[in-house]
Order: structure tokens, then sequence, then C-alpha cells
């Protein structure tokens, strides 16, 4: 309509000339707030949205017709073809992680699109995804949020499956996925989707569960510095005023018979190429120019991730992402002391050889005494028939094979007495002796395992004043593939890292592998169970709640198998 007809309509019909009037300013609104609006989603989405899984309704005819029409006026000028480009409506239970929306019609399945994770960093589809912990403990819930009961928890480097839906993202920006076997994981500071990332590279390598999980070191005087770089000869001499020194002291300790030697050489890995800094576990941050992380302690022991030749010199990636020099620490041996099955001609009681001079005996009629039949390797179980003799001082043990040993010699593992009501009803249960220092698993009224150990160095006292074992019935509550201890008592400190196959059943009291000492059949711990590695792992194996492959702990206050410890 012309000036001209909008002022005919004005003089002669001025009820028709505001409805034109309104019906064009409503149109011109609709117009505008359909192009800020677009704006806004387009803004919203490109820096928001990448975040965030975004669920979009079904669009009518309507809707449709109303953004073709907002491209006419849309403030940067999109072009119709541009903006139908960028507009998408897909089917509302499909999540989409993207930049901008594209239009497309509802029967087509939506393009995958590349989105950003929480590093702002590009990640492509993954075929296979995953979620990989990037923390020293990066923990498994029983439904997704943190308010829910802990099933346990991933070490750095761990790459285990997930599902490839979002679960949730309650105080949880990343979003929390489903992971193999149970449990929920919040991707995070301590978790992401990337294998690449810089901490699960030089995390890969995965713990072994047959003895001593890692190679261990432990630290010599004076200790070593706690290196998070590579270090330069410079930062070397200002660190280590006499590190030359400990190179040479190394050398000639190497000579010595008993000289374990090192780990062999790995590659350096391209994360520590260069003088680069070590990234710091999970939300642990280094300064740039950070060269010394401290020192460790007198009594200390290390886990190690890789060792590497640097500059002339040996050294280790610890678990806790610091380097050591190695020719500043020995490398620790693994105990081959292992207790027995029990089955066929090997039941209890039976008896392990803790000396190197043990001997066969055999009894010599006429003479009325003993003659010797040959040498018994320390460590060998045998077993007793349950008699014994006495001659010339010294008391003897039958075997079930005929021969005899001297009871000074071995240590004896006795069935129980009595059988508890518990074991009747054939469920898995280990029996600790602190008289014997040796334990026993059980499988109901059956002994299966047997083993010797070391409890706590003050015998039978009162453990809430000394280092005794604590006496009574419990239950494993939490397990550990490895975890640290350390004590600060004055004179009695110490600082043992990823002690391995830890089973907690009251307090602080435990099942555990040591690896610093193997004199398992004498008291000698702070009141936990010390057992040799091999026998650690084995009972890890087979005690509740179980630990699946790829987790490094897990935590039940009522599945676990049940521990007696007894005088």
């Amino acid at each position: 309509m012309t000036d001209d007809n909008a002022h005919f309509l004005a003089v002669f019909c001025p009820g028709c000339y505001r409805r034109r009037e309104a019906m064009r300013y409503r149109a011109a609104v609709l117009a505008l707030l359909c192009a800020v609006g677009g704006l806004c989603c387009q803004h919203f989405v490109r820096f928001r949205l990448d975040r965030e899984t975004v669920f979009v309704a079904r669009a009518s005819s309507r809707l449709a017709a109303v953004i073709e029409a907002a491209a006419v006026v849309s403030a940067d000028g999109l072009a119709l073809a541009e903006l139908r480009r960028q507009a998408r409506v897909i089917d509302p239970k499909v999540p989409v992680v993207a930049p901008v929306f594209s239009r497309v019609h509802l029967t087509e399945p939506a393009e995958p699109l590349v989105g950003r994770d929480i590093d702002g960093e590009s990640t492509e589809p993954e075929e296979d995804p995953v979620i990989v912990s990037i923390a020293r403990e990066t923990w498994i819930h029983a439904a997704p949020r943190w308010s829910s009961s802990k099933l346990g928890y991933l070490r750095a480097g761990t790459v285990i499956e997930r599902g490839r839906e979002i679960e949730g993202r309650r105080r949880c920006k990343g979003g929390w996925y489903r992971i193999e076997p149970r449990g929920y994981v919040c991707i995070g500071m301590s978790a992401t989707v990337k294998r690449s990332h810089a901490v699960a590279q030089l995390s890969a390598r995965r713990p072994r569960r047959n003895g001593l999980p890692f190679d261990y070191v432990a630290t010599r005087y004076p200790t070593p510095p706690l290196y998070v770089r590579l270090p330069t000869k410079e930062q070397q001499q200002e660190a280590e005023p006499n590190h030359d020194y400990h190179e040479r002291r190394h050398r000639k300790l190497a000579r010595d018979p008993d000289f374990v030697a090192l780990p062999s050489v790995d590659p350096i890995p391209p994360g520590l190429e260069d003088n680069a800094l070590v990234p710091g576990l999970g939300a642990e941050r280094r300064g740039r120019e950070q060269v010394v992380d401290g020192r460790a302690g007198m009594r200390s022991a290390f886990a190690l991730l890789g060792s590497y030749q640097h500059e002339g010199r040996r050294f280790g990636l610890t678990t806790n992402h610091t380097i050591i020099p190695l020719d500043r620490t020995r490398r620790i041996k693994q105990s081959a002391f292992r207790g027995v099955p029990l089955a066929g001609d090997m039941k209890l009681p039976i008896a392990f050889v803790r000396s190197t001079v043990a001997k066969k005996w055999v009894w010599h009629a006429p003479t009325k005494g003993f003659a010797i039949d040959g040498r018994l390797a320390k460590n060998k179980a045998v077993a007793l028939s349950g008699k014994f003799k006495r001659s010339r001082g010294f008391r003897y043990l039958e075997t079930r094979h005929g021969h005899w040993v001297r009871s000074d010699r071995v240590q004896r593992v006795d069935g129980i007495a009595e059988v508890p009501h518990w074991a009747k009803r054939g469920d898995k249960w280990i029996d600790v002796s602190i008289v014997q220092q040796a334990l026993v698993a059980y499988q109901g009224e059956s002994p299966i395992y047997a083993t010797l150990v070391s409890t706590g160095k003050d015998g039978l006292d009162d453990p809430a004043e000394t280092h005794a074992t604590i006496q009574g019935t419990f239950l494993i509550h939490t397990k550990h593939v490895s975890v640290t201890m350390d004590g600060a008592e004055e004179g009695d400190e110490f600082d043992l890292r990823d002690v391995p196959f830890v089973q907690y059943f009251k307090d602080g009291y435990a099942l555990h592998a040591a690896y610093w000492h193997e004199d398992f059949g004498r008291p000698r711990s702070h009141g936990c169970v010390n057992l040799s590695p091999i026998d650690a792992a084995w009972i890890f194996g087979f005690t509740d709640p179980p630990v699946p492959e790829d987790w490094h702990a897990a935590l039940s206050l009522r599945e676990g198998t049940l521990v007696r410890v007894r005088p």
C-alpha cells in the first residue's frame, strides 16, 4: 500500500489504519526478535554448548518458516542458505556436542561433529570410548553423584571402557560416565577421555599382580632430591654438589656379589625430553621453573614407572611423578619365600625350613639315634605326621615321608583345634596366629593355603599402647593393589611408597606385602600382618571384595572376607 493509500485510510477509516499499522509493527518486532534470538543461540552454542550435551525438540514447519524469514533481517547478514546450513534440528533423544546448529530433514541421521573436551582441545569421535585416569586416585561411585558410596578407585594411567552416553552432570562439568564392570566416574581433574594425555602416557606401565607390582628402590644416605624434570648437569650440581661422588660410589657397590642390578633402561618418553617439566598428578600444579620438589626421607622406598639414562647417569620415574637419581638408591630384590597350597600329602600340620643348614634325618635303631640323610633347602615346606622324638637334647619332628627334621631348624604351622561356627557355612576366611606367626586360608572347614607372616613386634601386648597386632574377628573392607604407608613417630620415621596388596580389616591394621624385609615367621611389624609379596598377591586374589582387573582399589563394608587374629 502506497503512502497516498495510507493517508486515505487515516482520514476515512481510522480503525483500519490503526489495525494495519499494528500488524506492520508486530511483524517487524517478530522479525527483530527472531534475528536477535538466532544470534544469541549461535553465540550461546559456540561458547557454551561445546561442553554440554544438547537435546533439541522437533521443529514444526512454522518454526522453519520463521527461521527462514529471520535470515532476511539477521544482524550479521547471514544469507538464507548459510542459516539453513548452520541451523540443525535433530531427534530429541540423540545427544549432540556441536558449536553450531544445522537444519536437516528429521529423517536423516545427524553427522558426527567435532567437539571440545574440558581442556578446550579438539577430540574426534572415538570408536572405543574410554576413561583415562590422570590422578593418583580417580574415585568410582555407585551412582552418578558425589554423595553416593565409593566402590573403589583407578590409578593414573589406567584406561578403562566407558559407556557412550553421559549419565548426568551433577557437580561434574565433564559428565558422569558408567564404567566396566560397574560404577560411575566424573570427567574432570582426575579423569579424561583422551588416551594421549601427558599423565596417562608417563603412567602407562600397569602394576603386576603376581609378586611385586613394580620395580622398587630404597634410598641411601645422603638421601636423593626429588626432581620434577630430568635435570641438566648444572641443575644436578646445584641440587647435589657432590653428585659425582655418588656415581663413583654406586659403581663400587655394583661389584658387591649381593648387588641387585638396576632395572633395564627405557627410552626417554617424549614428555620428558629437553628438560621438560614432569606433569603433576590430578590437581597438582608445578612451577614452570621448578627443578626439585623436596628430598626423600631416610627410610624411604619408591616404586618406579621407568628407568632412563640421562647425562651419563641413571634416573627413575616414581609413581608420584618425581624423578630420582638411582645411584643414590639400592634396588630391592623380591623375596623368594612363599607359602604352599594344602592338597594331597601337603596337609596340616606342616613346617617351613628357616635355616640354611637344615638337614634330613633318619632314625637309626641300633644306636638309638639319628643319622643325616641329606639337606633341606631354606624356605622349603614339609608335611608333618604329628609324631616327634627327643634325642641328645634336640626335638625331632617326623615328616609324612618318613624323614625327621630338627624342630629348631623349622617353623611349625598347625591346624585349628576347634572349627568356628561360621566355617560351617562354607565361606572363605583367614586365620592368623600370633604365637605361630602363621596364616592359613580356609574354604569353610578346609584349609587350602598356609604361609608364615610377621605380626606386630610387641607380640601379645596391648595394641593400643604398643606395636602389637589387634586380636579379634573382622571383615576386610578396603583393598589396594598398592598404597603409601608412612610414619612420623620420632625416631621411627618411614615413608614407604606403593606397599603392595594392602587389605585393611580394622582401622589401620591390614594384611599386606613387605618388600623391605623377608624375616617372615618372626614378629617385626608396627601392627599389621606382613606377608611375602608372592603370598600377599595370592591372598589378595583369594579374598573379597574382589578388585577388578583395571581397578587399583575396591571398598565394601559388608562383602569382605572374614579375618580372625588369635594368639
